[in-house]
């Protein structure tokens, strides 16, 4: 892709340390305050911890995000082919004309086209996090991972839609 021909919008990611990183993203669907769907062309080679996955340097990141649900997903493929959806357990996921925004709750699952799913970073979730958001984490992962395939295929035909 030769530069943005969408709306540009910025996604905002906050570490629970409180670091954040912000990507420059280019709009599929925008609807503030309820959801959004973006695109991110990675620069660089992903390698995903504690997988064999590794998502080469122009990728395309498809990014859903709800305002209603515990989660953000990753949609990524390369050469037209969906190598995994990565979920991120997240909250609260603000969505407004310039600015997509969540805290990054640590972990998160992958879900590969075959249905296997991989529950990621577990191991780091702080021991003094507060319960509230420990319960969070439970009932996201569980959620996502209880419905992964349809998870999945929602992600599929929303991405392949917009693009």
């Amino acid at each position: 892709m030769a530069g943005q021909t969408r709306p540009g919008i910025t996604e905002r990611k906050t570490r629970l340390d409180g670091s954040t990183e912000e990507f420059a993203c280019e709009v599929l669907l925008l609807e503030p305050g309820r959801r959004a769907v973006l695109l991110y062309v990675l620069d660089r080679e992903w390698r995903i911890a504690d997988s064999a996955l590794v998502v080469p340097a122009g990728s395309l990141t498809v990014s859903h995000y709800w305002m209603d649900r515990p989660y953000n997903v990753y949609h990524w493929l390369h050469e037209g082919r969906t190598l995994a959806y990565y979920c991120n357990v997240a909250e609260p996921t603000e969505i407004s004309e310039r600015l997509v925004a969540y805290t990054d709750l640590v972990v998160d699952v992958l879900l590969r086209p075959s249905g296997e799913t991989q529950v990621l970073d577990e191991e780091d979730v702080p021991a003094d996090l507060e319960p509230a958001r420990r319960v969070l984490i439970a009932r996201a992962t569980e959620a996502i991972v209880t419905n992964g395939r349809r998870l999945g295929a929602e992600v599929e035909r929303e991405s392949r839609a917009l693009l």
